[in-house]
């Protein structure tokens, strides 16, 4: 599912509120394996969000005080997926490594959060970039943004959340697509669209 997403200038001003976005879409106590790229802001951010200030002992001579250190959580797991390249960004060596807690590195990538940034910018225009449709206006992009949500969530069939299904016509196993609110257990039937803009949405602050 599309959980949250954030407008920023820099992808370092938008790693904290994020991971907060997301962090309070999940259920409470619940401690995910976060994965991104060899980008270190999203490390930061996890690590300012899941750490606490720990006192130990400075070494060497007597009567010193004691200097506060961060420790992260036992708890949070991440990973990333770097990937190096060359002088002419070219792409030569793709790694995975550990950055907190232990994860198994076979079950983690990127590939589907790359996939979902090229569904963002094909079907929405104003993420089109050098074009007219561009937005310009970070109030009218945030409202296209929460109506793609939306829309992504409970509208769009995804390939992805497919399984077998029996015809009744030949008794033949064909393909049914579902949407991500269907795998979460949120409705039982992909929307329509018209459902989605006639449906009212109770928010308890």
């Amino acid at each position: 599912m599309m959980l949250a997403f954030w407008i920023g200038a820099t992808e370092a001003s938008l790693a904290g509120p994020l991971i907060g976005t997301v962090e309070g879409q999940l259920e409470e106590n619940s401690w995910p394996i976060w994965v991104s790229d060899g980008f270190d802001s999203y490390g930061e951010a996890l690590k300012q969000r899941y750490s606490s200030l720990e006192t130990y002992p400075r070494t060497g001579k007597r009567g010193r005080p004691r200097v506060p250190k961060l420790v992260v959580s036992p708890q949070l797991r991440y990973a990333q997926v770097v990937k190096e390249r060359d002088g002419r960004h070219r792409i030569i060596r793709v790694f995975k490594r550990n950055v907190y807690g232990k994860v198994d590195l076979q079950t983690v990538g990127t590939v589907c959060v790359e996939r979902h940034n090229l569904n963002l910018r094909h079907e929405n225009r104003r993420l089109a970039r050098k074009t007219i449709a561009f937005s310009k206006d970070v109030d009218g992009l945030t409202e296209q943004m929460s109506l793609y949500q939306a829309y992504f969530n409970f509208v769009r069939l995804n390939r992805g959340l497919r399984h077998h299904v029996l015809s009744c016509d030949h008794g033949q196993r064909k393909w049914r697509f579902d949407t991500p609110a269907i795998a979460a257990g949120l409705t039982d039937h992909p929307w329509s669209f018209k459902e989605l803009m006639a449906s009212k949405i109770y928010i308890n602050d």
